[in-house]
């Protein structure tokens, strides 16, 4: 029953919710081994004739099928599906009342039962034949299961609520006790639902993901009192373990692993298999805490396991620390590795190339570049061609150019021909820049840097001349963090230009880039660049930015203004849909985030 829990969450309708909580249920009992089998060809005709929508002949033949083998289970499987095709399903219930006697497992046909008295309504005759099921199988939970999901299905929750509580009352601790939280969750009682969890998870450890799965969907309005009862109510262990699945899955991946770390199981198998998950859960998001707890709980692994699974552990807990920001804990890690004689050649390798990557982005290339000339010959060719392409990147940002077209050597990829674009950008070679950029196309790197590229490209080619050197030193200072020269030269770029031919386009750069960094120089700016170019690209960006300076400063009247002017004169423009969301914000439509 544990894969339930991550459907209730997905669903907001409660009736819905309520049906998603026990799909999975109704298909484990389909699912059970055949009563009886059927002659394969016959079964496949009627399947043929249903897919084919020919759903009176597949009902005739199902049937032909049930007179000659009454429990033949996948025959009534199939007569349901078409008898509800033709609003008949009532039909079905004289020959599932034929098949359970027969069937050497009831279980799928009981469930099937319950499944169409509740379909047609029926609430009296499916209470009976739950009873009878019962009374069948007195010590089983499947009954009051099926019981209870029938119920639901019809949207009666508390019957299905009462039906569980009887089983769990009948069949002693620890019954149902899942199955309660799930239909918690469907009536929107979710500090219920977290104390059934932790009941649940105490009676059978392994309900423990599925608790923290369920949980992760609480509203966010509600969380601080689920949280109220899993730490303060209840918060043992249990407790504690299921709050910190449910914090990181709610973006707080610091407050979880303070949560885990304090109640790891002493168990080292048990250990892992929480460690395992709470790394597992931290990739769902891209926020550098998540990333570094990641790498915290991954280093915890690495010191309970052996072998290649601590080697593994450790680089994935430097890329953890990597993507958190955190260069000097990845290097610390991979360090562990890379230095360890005992490593298995590959995965030291595979832990330099990752070193040598993190020391690139640091933007210590000197450094990577002489680690990749220690560990060339141990490396793989992919990861060398990889790893020349960052480390040219890194001496790009250092503003050693030709270094950087050198490291590249011969190097026709993709990612090198995006470096190369960037070199001769900030020589300010336009043409050669627009070419190299066009070469590496939109597959090249991150999202971030195609993104970038691509904004770059547009720009340029709105230039007039194919050679502005000021230009390249103006933006090799923006890529090098001296964002106030930055913007200093641009202007005075922007101002050599033709009107035509880029003026405006680098003045919109320049005051949206003073506007990201607060200089009073951004709205004058923006100003200047919608007045030469009213109906160039530059105009709806220059306007947007321009009513996000009226909307924080004031007067809010005036953000209005610029933003129905916006959308009312370039309603084309790719920024449309921002500059609405903008404009519903500062209407009070929505809040502001």
């Amino acid at each position: 029953m544990s894969g339930t829990a991550a459907v209730i969450g997905a669903v907001t309708s409660r009736r819905r919710t309520v049906v998603a909580v026990w799909v999975i249920v109704a298909l484990l009992g389909t699912a059970a081994p055949a009563v009886a089998q059927a002659r394969p060809a016959e079964v496949q005709r009627a399947i043929e004739a249903e897919r084919a929508g020919r759903y009176q002949e597949a009902a005739d033949r199902f049937e032909r099928i049930l007179k000659a083998e009454p429990a033949s289970f996948p025959a009534l499987l199939g007569f349901e599906r078409a008898l509800q095709r033709l609003g008949r399903l009532d039909r079905i219930l004289v020959y599932i009342d034929a098949a359970i006697p027969l069937a050497a497992d009831q279980q799928p046909v009981r469930s099937l039962q319950l499944r169409v008295l509740a379909q047609l309504g029926r609430t009296d005759a499916l209470n009976a034949a739950a009873e009878a099921w019962i009374a069948t199988v007195p010590k089983a939970e499947d009954p009051y299961r099926e019981w209870a999901f029938a119920l639901a299905q019809r949207g009666d929750i508390e019957g299905a609520r009462q039906v569980l509580l009887r089983g769990g009352r009948v069949l002693g601790a620890g019954a149902l006790l899942q199955e309660l939280a799930q239909v918690a969750v469907a009536s929107g009682d979710w500090p219920g639902a977290a104390r059934h969890w932790v009941e649940a998870a105490r009676a059978k450890r392994p309900a423990i993901p599925a608790a923290g799965l369920s949980l992760s969907h609480v509203p966010p309005a509600m969380r601080a009192g689920v949280l109220d009862v899993l730490l303060r109510e209840l918060g043992d262990s249990v407790a504690q373990m299921i709050a910190a699945d449910a914090l990181v899955s709610w973006d707080r991946a610091g407050e979880a692993w303070a949560l885990l770390d304090r109640v790891l199981p002493a168990d080292p198998r048990s250990a892992v298999a929480a460690l395992r998950r709470f790394a597992d859960r931290t990739r769902h998001t891209t926020s550098a805490e998540a990333a570094r707890m990641r790498g915290y709980a991954l280093e915890r692994l690495a010191t309970l396991v052996q072998g290649p699974e601590a080697q593994q552990a450790r680089i994935d807990a430097a890329r953890g620390f990597a993507d958190a920001g955190d260069r000097r804990a990845a290097e610390r890690m991979l360090h562990e590795i890379a230095g360890d004689s005992a490593v298995a050649p590959a995965a030291a390798s595979g832990a330099m190339a990752t070193l040598i990557a993190v020391t690139a982005d640091a933007g210590r290339a000197a450094a990577a570049e002489r680690r990749l000339r220690e560990w060339r010959d141990r490396l793989r060719a992919e990861d060398v061609a990889l790893l020349e392409t960052s480390i040219a990147r890194a001496w790009v940002r250092a503003g050693e150019l030709a270094r950087a077209n050198s490291i590249l050597g011969d190097d026709s990829s993709v990612g090198a021909a995006a470096v190369r674009g960037w070199v001769a950008l900030y020589r300010g070679d336009l043409r050669g820049a627009s070419r190299w950029f066009r070469e590496a196309g939109p597959y090249a790197g991150t999202r971030a840097r195609i993104t970038r590229r691509t904004s770059m490209l547009a720009l340029i080619q709105r230039i007039g001349p194919d050679s502005v050197p000021e230009l390249g030193r103006a933006l090799l200072m923006l890529e090098r963090g001296d964002t106030s020269r930055a913007v200093d030269q641009l202007v005075d770029v922007a101002r050599t230009l033709p009107h035509t031919a880029g003026r405006g386009d680098v003045l919109g750069l320049a005051g949206r880039l003073a506007l990201a960094h607060r200089d009073r120089r951004a709205e004058p700016l923006l100003l200047e660049a919608l007045a030469v170019d009213a109906t160039g690209p530059v105009a709806p960006a220059a306007m947007l930015a321009l009513a996000r300076i009226a909307a924080k400063a004031g007067p809010t009247a005036l953000a209005i203004e610029r933003l129905e002017s916006l959308i009312l004169l370039y309603p084309e423009s790719a920024v449309v849909p921002e500059a609405r969301r903008l404009l519903n914000q500062v209407r009070g439509a929505i809040p502001r985030s």
